[in-house]
């Protein structure tokens, strides 16, 4: 039965992409058939070939689709009412969360994993997911230049800056070890520590 709002054609394809990613990120790319997609989703083969191209596309699309989600994390946060120590707080609970997630660990893996072998997928993974990332930080980070509350260095490398502090560790960790990812408790303080550190530095006098 076709979703609401869809048409029956775009239900099946979004209920592919849904088998689809659900699998790849279980088992990764090798270990998952077009069949067994199908077996899941219900159909018959052609409707992979016709919506997608075939399994590369279709892993394609499933990484794209979950960088997405990543980009997405606090767009719907609105910053400009928000103090700047705030609204980076802000930002970095709701970027980490979806970083940090079971899924968003599962696919970064999968994507290097593939790198080799689908480059232009791990171009597009890099392009819509990290840096994609980065562009409405910049953009808030220029608006503060621009008010005078930041310095002038360049806001997409203050951005990255800023992300890679928030959580490259603990995404290396949980990548490397399995590690389980960072309860709410200890993800406020990554956050608190990144926010303090990019705003007051290291070396200054403690905030009064």
């Amino acid at each position: 039965m076709a979703r609401i709002g869809l048409s029956r054609s775009d239900a099946k394809r979004a209920e592919l992409l849904k088998i689809a990613t659900e699998l790849f990120l279980a088992k990764g790319y090798d270990a998952i058939s077009v069949d067994s997609i199908v077996a899941r989703a219900g159909g018959t083969k052609t409707n992979v070939y016709k919506h997608f191209g075939g399994k590369a596309e279709l892993f394609a699309a499933v990484v794209e689709a979950l960088c997405q989600q990543l980009v997405h994390a606090f767009a719907g946060v609105d910053l400009d009412q928000l103090e700047p120590e705030e609204a980076l707080r802000q930002i970095g609970r709701h970027y980490l969360s979806a970083l940090l997630a079971t899924r968003s660990v599962r696919l970064h893996r999968m994507v290097v994993a593939e790198s080799v072998r689908f480059p232009a997928v791990s171009r597009r993974w890099f392009k819509a997911g990290p840096e994609g990332a980065r562009d409405p930080i910049a953009a808030y980070f220029l608006k503060l230049q621009k008010a005078g509350k930041l310095r002038g260095i360049a806001p997409r490398r203050l951005a990255g800056l800023f992300l890679d502090m928030l959580g490259q560790e603990q995404m290396q960790r949980q990548l490397a070890t399995g590690a389980a990812a960072p309860t709410t408790r200890e993800l406020n303080k990554l956050v608190d520590d990144a926010v303090g550190v990019f705003l007051h530095g290291a070396l200054g006098t403690k905030k009064k």
